[in-house]
């Protein structure tokens, strides 16, 4: 029994196929961060200067992302 030139074991396939690409999703992540950028007094090298800080503090966050993802800041 065919239908279109096709058996039913390759229709029940396609079908099986098109069903399961529509569940897969290959968006990249997301990471996020909150940045606030400021000049802050510190002593890096033991005299005090003016250095810039993210969040208050000197040297900033480290900023974990892999390849790929989206950073928004």
């Amino acid at each position: 029994m065919a239908l279109f030139g096709l058996s039913l074991f390759t229709l029940f396939s396609l079908t099986h196929i098109v069903l399961l690409s529509t569940l897969c999703s290959a968006a990249d992540p997301v990471v996020s961060f909150d940045f606030r950028v400021s000049y802050i007094t510190a002593s890096p090298l033991g005299v005090p200067q003016r250095v810039i800080a993210v969040n208050e503090k000197f040297p900033g966050p480290p900023i974990n992302a892999t390849t790929n993802n989206n950073v928004i800041c």
